[in-house]
């Protein structure tokens, strides 16, 4: 068959960029029921499924047909359901879950900004701003949102799992002494970076109420817990100063005075080692672009940035671009030195 007769008709084309909210909510759906955890002895039947999870049982079929369909979970006869590669990472027990991951991504925070987004695209200002009348984590930090909050966080460790692996693997933090997690929220990334360095001493740090549900797991005297605001300062003498999906929620503003201020507390010759996804110079599909468009609804003046972009950001906070490391994941690192 030629390509040209594979190729989608552009109402196809459409429709399937119209429907994908659709195949967003049910995800999340399937996430808030657990429907993974519930298989994982084995596929059942939709009518003992549904009563394992608490649905209506035609109504979970329903779901899950279409989430077969787009390769998520696998009908392994009529009607009945079991895990395949993908829908085992929404395991709550999975150690790469995306379980929390997939739950908050139309939960309230995201749902109603993104429900503002025609306004974010008319006015430069965030979705959040438009539903909430106020930046993303400040509507966060208010008494009611609290719930949002804990779950805001628990997905930013789901979507750290495979991340903070693969920035592991792909760097070499052997020789570092003191590495610094600069918005290191619960600490996974940190614990994963001392695992491969384990000469090194960890600094977890991020604001007082994220860090307070860090977990030191056995790291005990090796990995220290610091509260503070990055826009004020950071921990000195840091030798890695490491950020992983930081950068990308702020203005370019925003992101010269956190390395700026990360410049000014390193080591002389210590390294910046932000991990994020580097948006193509190119028209090709990718996660950036993605994620690009998630930080134009959500945060303010936060977006994804091209390797020259980088360059251009690191040299306004006094820092030079001296490598981009790709790893296993969708992230690279960007790794740069005082210029």
């Amino acid at each position: 068959m030629s390509d040209e007769a594979a190729a989608p008709r552009p109402q196809e084309t459409i429709m399937q960029a119209v429907f994908g909210f659709m195949a967003s909510r049910a995800l999340t759906v399937a996430a808030m029921l657990n429907v993974a955890d519930a298989l994982q002895e084995g596929p059942r039947y939709y009518t003992d499924l549904a009563s394992a999870v608490g649905a209506d049982q035609r109504s979970l079929h329903r779901l899950l047909r279409l989430l077969v369909s787009l390769g998520i979970f696998e009908e392994t006869s009529p009607g009945t359901y079991g895990l395949n590669a993908a829908a085992d990472l929404l395991r709550s027990d999975h150690p790469q879950s995306l379980r929390d991951m997939a739950v908050m991504i139309t939960s309230p925070s995201h749902w109603l900004a993104w429900g503002e987004f025609d306004a974010a695209v008319r006015s430069g200002e965030s979705g959040s701003r438009h539903a909430f009348g106020t930046d993303l984590f400040a509507w966060f930090q208010q008494e009611e949102n609290r719930e949002q909050w804990e779950l805001f966080n628990a997905a930013m460790t789901s979507f750290s799992a495979g991340t903070a692996a693969a920035v592991a693997k792909a760097f070499d933090f052997g020789s570092f002494g003191k590495i610094v997690d600069v918005g290191g929220g619960h600490g996974l990334l940190l614990r994963q970076l001392l695992a491969v360095a384990p000469q090194a001493t960890g600094v977890l740090f991020d604001l007082p109420a994220v860090v307070e549900g860090a977990d030191r797991g056995e790291l005990g005297e090796r990995l220290e817990v610091v509260g503070g605001d990055f826009f004020e300062s950071v921990p000195a003498g840091g030798d890695a100063y490491v950020l992983k999906h930081i950068i990308h929620d702020w203005s370019e503003e925003q992101c010269v005075r956190i390395l700026r201020n990360i410049a000014a507390g390193m080591a002389p010759d210590g390294r910046v080692l932000v991990a994020e996804i580097v948006m193509p110079d190119t028209p090709e599909p990718h996660a950036a672009k993605f994620m690009d468009v998630n930080m134009l609804a959500m945060t303010e003046g936060g977006c994804e940035r091209t390797e020259s972009e980088y360059a251009a950001l690191f040299e306004s906070a006094g820092l030079r671009l001296i490598a981009v490391h790709p790893t296993d994941s969708i992230a690279s690192i960007i790794e740069g030195v005082r210029a």
